[in-house]
């Protein structure tokens, strides 16, 4: 019995002193590490609950606080909030950026070194309440909480986000929705405020519009930040941009004018055709939604719906008239082919032409640059297009066509057809001045430059085919 107690009480004493240990480590040791590692682990939305973003912190020495200090700064009229993270010496990975790009909460997200402190500064977007901050152990877990159908919900942006506009004197605007009433709005253009006008939508409870009117230069990007809030404190943040781009260029780049324009679909019926760009000047003439046009000049003009922008056209009916850009839509434009075959007569400091019938498209080379590539419209069934390589044989600045095939009713009898080049008997290509169809069988006609030189050569219908 004896030798069973002093083991015991040697046994207590063990466990006491390492508790006394323990007790002392803790009065001894820092409320905070000298330094803290710190690592991005995850931004999620729980949907109807609101985002975390979460970090976890390695001290750098023993500490009782395995996280370190911070202050939160909320900024509600800039619509961002910034969380400072204090003796923070290392950032160790990234965050995945789909997360953030994708969170209905986050505008942005950025976090940096400031000297010895961890910034995180959060664009809000949605609701705006103020962030709460939660300690897990080691991680710290920054909340962003959902806000509800009570809040104010921001629409139809325009220009819309992503888009292109053309530069000009450009009204912007945007509608609010709200469940009570306003009690103040604040929009941040290129981080400023701005000045806007409002008025209540007519019929609609607590339904705004504001607007603003800036100048919009080419080339320049645009960002726009409303901040709405309503009577009872509720406050939403909708973020969009935009660039100041000639519309066109966005979806053909810069280079479309590098085959003498580019090619666009008429989008509307009954299309006023314009002697110049202004919706009151002389009508020459009026375009379907069946009509093709070639750009060859994007120019300022009338102001309509707030674009300015008019286009130039090229060859059919109306050549170098204006049509307002927003009827024209770009379409596919046509490519050189891919396959070159030059004929064998061709020589260097020659220009020849090739014909793709299936692809409805014409090249004109400079031996083997392509100088011009167009849409063309090919013969018809009853009178098809000829294939085979061809010299031009006979050239006419103007000339008068007449005929038909045969047992077909319909014969034409055209005067001053433009830039005729017989390459087969009495087939020809030349210009068009009655239709406006380029990219569809209609006869054989094609707007031509003057100087390409034979020989002409037009190749079967597979030929280039992929």
């Amino acid at each position: 019995m004896i030798k069973i107690s002093s083991i015991f009480i040697i046994f207590l004493t063990i466990i006491a002193s390492f508790l006394f240990y323990l007790e002392l480590s803790r009065a001894t040791a820092p409320e905070y590490a000298n330094s803290y590692a710190v690592s991005p682990v995850s931004c999620s939305c729980h949907e109807g609950i609101g985002t975390e973003i979460k970090f976890n912190f390695t001290p750098g020495n023993k500490a009782k606080n395995k996280t370190p200090q911070y202050e939160i700064q909320e900024f509600p009229e800039q619509g961002k909030t910034k969380i400072i993270f204090h003796n923070v010496g290392l950032i160790k990975d990234n965050f995945n950026y789909d997360e953030i790009v994708n969170n209905p909460l986050l505008s942005n997200l950025d976090y940096n070194l400031e000297g010895s402190d961890l910034a995180v500064e959060i664009e809000r977007k949605n609701a705006y309440l103020p962030v709460e901050i939660i300690k897990k152990k080691s991680v710290v877990i920054i909340f962003l909480k959902a806000g509800g159908q009570n809040y104010p919900t921001i629409t139809e942006q325009k220009p819309a986000d992503n888009s292109a506009v053309s530069p000009s004197f450009k009204k912007i605007s945007f509608k609010a929705e709200l469940k009570n009433p306003l009690k103040k709005v604040i929009v941040l253009f290129q981080n400023n405020p701005v000045n806007l006008t409002a008025a209540a939508v007519s019929g609609s409870l607590n339904q705004y519009l504001f607007e603003f009117k800036t100048k919009i230069e080419k080339d320049k990007e645009y960002q726009l930040k409303a901040i709405v809030t309503d009577n009872q404190n509720r406050t939403s943040i909708t973020s969009w941009s935009f660039a100041g781009q000639i519309p066109v260029e966005a979806t053909l780049g810069k280079d479309r004018f590098k085959y003498l324009g580019w090619w666009g679909q008429i989008n509307t019926d009954n299309i006023a055709v314009r002697q110049e760009p202004t919706a009151s000047s002389t009508q020459v003439g009026s375009f379907s939604s069946a009509n093709r046009v070639k750009v060859l000049n994007e120019v300022a003009g009338q102001e309509v719906n707030d674009t300015n922008t008019w286009y130039e056209i090229d060859g059919g009916k109306y050549p170098h008239s204006y049509v307002f850009s927003e009827f024209v839509t770009p379409m596919p434009q046509p490519q050189p082919p891919k396959k070159l075959a030059i004929p064998e007569e061709v020589q260097k400091g020659d220009y020849w032409i090739d014909v793709d019938i299936t692809k409805k498209i014409l090249t004109l080379f400079d031996y083997d640059k392509p100088a011009l590539v167009t849409y063309i419209a090919t013969g018809r069934e009853e009178n098809p297009t000829p294939t085979g390589t061809f010299r031009v044989w006979y050239k006419l600045r103007k000339t008068t066509m007449k005929g038909g095939p045969p047992l077909v009713k319909q014969k034409y009898d055209l005067k001053n057809v433009p830039s005729v080049m017989y390459y087969n008997g009495s087939y020809a290509v030349h210009g068009a001045y009655w239709g406006d169809k380029f990219g569809t069988p209609q006869a054989q006609a094609v707007p031509m430059p003057l100087k390409a030189t034979p020989p002409l050569s037009l190749k079967k219908p597979n030929r280039f085919l992929p």
